[in-house]
């Protein structure tokens, strides 16, 4: 896990950062998905992040790194980034097709992944440029 901020966040170290940012790249295969929810954890850990604030975090990015790994390209990047009461989790795969919310009865077993992504957080979108997209979505942290 890279971080990067205002202050260097280390597991050591509780004061709080105006604003801090955790980053992971993965391979485009499956075990991406459980290797976001650990990166994820790991880093919502040592910012204290609430237990249910963190879970809906963890899950929204399995959701996402899932759908880079099976509808986009290339490495996925992760990146988790706070500042104050907000937190961003942002998801970049090489494939600039925009991502499209099926509705739920559509199939109710898989291919949910953007539904539960706009239910656990505040917003979500995407951002596309000529080699890729971001999916990002934003939650609000308790104070």
């Amino acid at each position: 896990m890279r971080t990067d901020g205002a202050h260097r966040p280390t597991q050591h170290h509780t004061e709080p950062f105006p604003w801090r940012r955790a980053v992971t790249r993965l391979p485009e295969d499956a075990p991406a998905a459980g290797q976001a929810r650990e990166f994820a954890t790991s880093a919502l850990q040592v910012w204290k992040i609430p237990d249910d604030t963190r879970d809906d975090i963890v899950l929204a990015a399995s959701e996402l790194v899932t759908n880079a790994v099976e509808h986009g390209r290339g490495e996925v990047t992760v990146v988790l980034r706070q500042c104050e009461d907000r937190l961003t989790l942002r998801v970049w795969d090489s494939d600039a097709q925009v991502p499209v919310p099926r509705p739920a009865e559509q199939d109710p077993v898989r291919g949910n992944g953007l539904v539960i992504v706009e239910a656990l957080s505040e917003a979500w979108g995407y951002e596309t440029g000529a080699d890729g997209k971001w999916v990002w979505a934003e939650f609000a942290v308790p104070g």
